[in-house]
């Protein structure tokens, strides 16, 4: 099972030459905005502007310019390709709801509604992306790259034919996503793959197939965000075959992650394998530290701890080299009602739901808030705790297990008996990730 993560784009849609019209003082309807009046590299596009208009001062636009559009939906068959190498670049809105960037009759089937690469400090802020035929807005390769109030959503009944991804920065420097809303990916609502030095914050994500993912990441903080009614809410993964590898630092913070019960809609790829009713977990990434988040009634599992082994797949990236969890602490959250719907559907929900865990503190509940695959490197076998597993100081009726699936038999299941209830060799401390920087 291959990631189909790997950042690719199809840019330059349209052959895009007329240079950036300033805003100006003719009666077209893309010139009549104040704010744009007093900066000479500021275009105003008014609601009723046409789409060769708009695409024609985008398609011109240089570094240190602002494209402004004003309130009202805009509606798109194309995709709307930034133009590359820009600077210093800010793509507004009138605020998320009031200015829509409707792609519902997008013809030509792009992997992006609005897409940059190669871009150095670019912010997109104040309005919304509907209804791409792909993902909704995709950064590859930037530096110093800002989403703030965005929303992107898709209204088809039919969910996977959504788009992806909501916000899709990849293989980028200095990121930071905060107070946007995604709902609807087939895929994931808020997505940063490949990238370094990353904030997430004060989000909301629901209705995606995975709310927030960082994946082969070094350095995130994901912190404040509201994620729910996704099928699986908070997500990091390490995978191998993708340009960079071995994510690391990673901290998940002051989240609430509830309700995470959305069927799995995921047409194709990785996550199409991920049972519905999963909050959080972190798949073969080095120093991890989850704290002060509030877990609750995520049916399937609360909070998992996994190995890429666990996908049963073989390892062929010779630059892949820290297939396991490693450093992850996971402490100071707070659990309520998990585990107690599972969804069967899938290979790991079905196990679960096969599984008796000897519970002592709640009959009624299926499947602990704490759950770690207890695969380690052939090595250490003989050693305990060898990849620094901790829990501690969580708040609710918590039970935790490792599953020792380095002794699964799968064609004799025997999880009930290799199973370790509550081991008290992962109630441990580490010392905390630091915080995550970006440039002012």
């Amino acid at each position: 099972m291959k990631s189909h993560h790997v950042g690719r784009a199809t840019f330059g849609v349209l052959s895009l030459g007329v240079s950036l019209l300033a805003c100006s003082s003719d009666d077209s309807p893309s010139s009549q905005d104040p704010t744009c009046t007093a900066a000479t590299q500021c275009t105003f596009i008014a609601a009723g502007s046409s789409e060769l208009d708009i695409q024609d001062r985008i398609g011109g636009a240089k570094s240190g310019d602002t494209i402004k559009f004003g309130e009202g939906t805009f509606k798109f068959t194309n995709q709307i390709a930034l133009p590359t190498n820009v600077k210093n670049f800010t793509v507004l809105g009138a605020g998320r709801d009031k200015t829509v960037l409707d792609f519902q009759g997008q013809m030509v089937a792009a992997n992006d509604s609005l897409s940059a690469q190669y871009v150095e400090k670019i912010r997109f802020e104040g309005f919304t992306v509907k209804d791409g035929r792909g993902n909704g807005i995709k950064v590859l390769q930037g530096t110093n790259v800002i989403f703030r109030d965005i929303k992107t959503y898709w209204t088809s009944t039919d969910e996977k034919s959504h788009g992806a991804y909501g916000l899709y920065p990849v293989q980028s420097t200095n990121v930071l996503v905060e107070k946007s809303v995604t709902i609807g990916a087939s895929d994931t609502g808020i997505y940063v793959g490949q990238s370094k030095n990353i904030i997430v914050r004060n989000n909301e994500a629901h209705g995606n197939v995975a709310g927030i993912e960082i994946e082969n990441c070094y350095t995130a903080d994901v912190h404040d965000n509201d994620v729910y009614d996704n099928s699986s809410g908070i997500l990091i993964f390490d995978l191998p075959d993708l340009p960079q590898r071995n994510g690391h630092d990673i901290r998940v913070f002051n989240n609430k992650v509830h309700d995470n019960n959305h069927g799995n809609f995921s047409p194709s790829g990785l996550l199409q394998n991920v049972p519905a009713g999963t909050g959080f977990f972190v798949l073969a990434n080095t120093n991890v530290e989850v704290f002060g988040n509030t877990f609750e009634k995520n049916g399937t599992t609360q909070t998992s701890i996994l190995s890429y082994f666990i996908l049963g797949e073989t390892i062929k990236d010779a630059g892949y080299t820290k297939p396991y969890p490693i450093n992850v602490y996971v402490h100071d959250n707070t659990y309520t009602d998990g585990g107690t719907s599972i969804d069967g559907s899938k290979e790991l929900g079905l196990l679960l739901a096969i599984t008796t865990f000897p519970n002592t503190k709640d009959p009624k509940k299926r499947v602990p808030e704490i759950i770690y695959d207890g695969i380690t490197p052939p090595t250490t076998s003989d050693q305990v705790n060898p990849n620094q597993i901790c829990w501690k100081n969580n708040k609710g009726t918590v039970e935790s297990v490792n599953f020792h699936f380095d002794k699964f038999t799968k064609d004799a299941p025997n999880l009930g008996q290799i199973l370790e209830m509550n081991p008290t060799a992962y109630d441990c401390e580490l010392p905390p990730i630091p915080e995550v920087k970006l440039p002012e």
